[in-house]
């Protein structure tokens, strides 16, 4: 397994990340945030969404620790998050430091080989 492929579908989103912007695709018929990107609306089927800038800041749903790396790239151990967006919407991604259940955290970024990758952390203050 390597590192995510950038198609038609998702290269918006690492392009953003190269310029560490988060974004997420958001229906223009139903409002609904969803992720990961989709030809259609998980809601509505609608094919119409763009994708939109989050905050980047939510709270730790569940967490995980990976003792077996998905490519070369990865150093294991590393800490995965599902992470609840204040947009309203979700992601896997890795957590850069400890945050229980339930934690504010917010956007950072990782760099795996030649790909910027979202990650989060623990929100200090």
């Amino acid at each position: 397994m390597n590192l995510p492929v950038s198609d038609e579908l998702t290269s918006p989103f690492w392009a953003a990340a190269q310029d560490e912007i988060l974004v997420r695709p958001v229906c223009g018929d139903c409002g609904r945030n969803f992720f990961s990107p989709q030809i259609a609306c998980p809601r509505c089927l609608s094919e119409n969404w763009a994708y939109q800038p989050s905050s980047g800041r939510g709270t730790v749903y569940s967490v995980t620790v990976v003792h077996k790396a998905p490519s070369p790239e990865f150093e294991v151990p590393y800490v995965l998050a599902v992470v609840e967006l204040d947009e309203g919407w979700s992601m896997l991604a890795n957590l850069v430091d400890e945050a229980p259940i339930g934690a504010p955290v917010e956007l950072t970024w990782i760099d795996r080989g030649e790909r910027r990758l979202p990650a989060f952390r623990a929100v200090t203050s």
